[in-house]
């Protein structure tokens, strides 16, 4: 009993050690820009060998603004919420006439992974952005971010919505709808669009405008009709792949909506996305990329899926038996905590995508930072006898 004691308070500090490096590397390292005309911005990731930054990222962006309101909020940092104004400050210059804003922006003309992203306007990333300013106008209450919000939002309906439904994922410069041959899944109208109530749902309640509420809800019933028996979103019609990470991205917005609306139906269609997620977790706790069986393991799917097994877990227990639950959540904290870079003074509390890449990514560590938070509060509830999952849903949620 007492190595069992001494190996969980072992874990407990690796963990918050690299809590406390995540939150350093997201405020200081290079992957923030700190002057020049893209300052506030974030880098997608940061190449570590030889050192570069291919990209700055506009949905990170968004996301960083939440994430860094998270900061002052959860970790009482407040130098969270200037770089929170930083980053938004950043959005509001590079927005077009319409509010929105391109993918982001070459830095390098070698990096061509993502073609021209400055011809390349998601629906998905400009919903991101608008939800980190609603999260910065929470804290800060300036009156300029909620309408920067709702002139996106507002943008948004008419760009890529035909009446309630989503009509295009992506257009370009000129607002035309862009198809890739491809058939890439953040290209084309998905379940994980569900995301984007966390912002329609917040706006529709600042504004009082029933109109964003509506468009959350048919997002939320498309999202549904692209669900499986067994839980798992369909990305491509008639096909078997489904990638992770926006079928966790699906069931974030499902649950939200779910818990936000009372809207059983939602709520039960995430958990049912969560339990399918969970089944794909390999002997190690590592989730793979998608479930074609031949698949790396990613760290930005396996952090949201840790967050959602313990925000979910007083629901979850009735779908998933509660040993193998708290088995899960053990394995895939400690398969997570191998993909944080824990040495160097540069890039330490960074997190790498793939283990099998040689990048530290922004996104990844947000997401790694909210979950191994919500695994150390979730710790510390069961230390003093509160039930499992008593930590909240989705205030500042990246």
């Amino acid at each position: 009993m007492e190595q069992g004691a001494r190996n969980i308070d072992k874990v407990k500090k690796q963990s918050d050690s690299v809590i406390s490096s995540n939150v350093e590397w997201l405020l200081k390292s290079g992957i923030k820009i700190k002057d020049g005309d893209d300052k506030g911005a974030l880098y997608g990731w940061k190449n570590l060998n030889p050192p570069s930054y291919p990209f700055v990222y506009s949905e990170i962006t968004g996301y960083a603004v939440t994430c860094y309101c998270w900061l002052c909020s959860e970790l009482g940092r407040p130098e969270g919420l200037h770089a929170a104004k930083e980053a938004a400050q950043w959005i509001t210059r590079k927005m077009n006439s319409e509010f929105l804003l391109a993918a982001g922006y070459v830095e390098e003309d070698s990096f061509v992974q993502k073609g021209d992203l400055s011809n390349q306007i998601y629906l998905f990333d400009n919903g991101m952005v608008m939800i980190g300013l609603l999260n910065l106008y929470k804290i800060s209450r300036k009156k300029d971010l909620l309408q920067f919000a709702s002139n996106m939002a507002d943008s948004l309906l008419k760009h890529f919505f035909n009446g309630s439904n989503i009509s295009s994922a992506l257009i370009d410069r000129f607002y035309k709808p862009v198809e890739m041959n491809e058939g890439k899944w953040s290209t084309i109208p998905g379940a994980y669009h569900t995301k984007l109530s966390m912002g329609l749902l917040e706006l529709s309640k600042l504004t009082n405008n029933a109109n964003y509420a509506r468009i959350s809800n048919a997002i939320c019933h498309f999202a549904m009709s692209l669900q499986k028996p067994d839980g798992r979103f369909e990305m491509r019609p008639k096909s078997e792949i489904t990638y992770l990470h926006p079928q966790l991205y699906a069931c974030e917005g499902l649950v939200y909506s779910g818990t936000f609306e009372s809207n059983e139906q939602y709520l039960k269609s995430g958990l049912q996305g969560i339990v399918w997620a969970a089944e794909q977790l390999n002997d190690r706790g590592g989730l793979p990329r998608d479930n074609s069986g031949a698949s790396v393991e990613q760290s930005d799917a396996m952090c949201q899926l840790l967050r959602l097994l313990i925000l979910c877990y007083s629901d979850l227990v009735k779908l998933i038996d509660e040993s193998s639950l708290t088995d899960m959540i053990k394995k895939l904290h400690m398969r997570i905590l191998e993909f944080c870079i824990i040495s160097g003074n540069d890039d330490r509390g960074s997190v790498k995508y793939q283990l099998g890449f040689d990048t530290a990514c922004s996104w990844c560590t947000m997401f790694c930072l909210q979950a191994l938070r919500l695994w150390q509060k979730n710790m510390e509830s069961e230390r003093h006898g509160r039930l499992k999952g008593n930590v909240g849903r989705f205030d500042y949620f990246v």
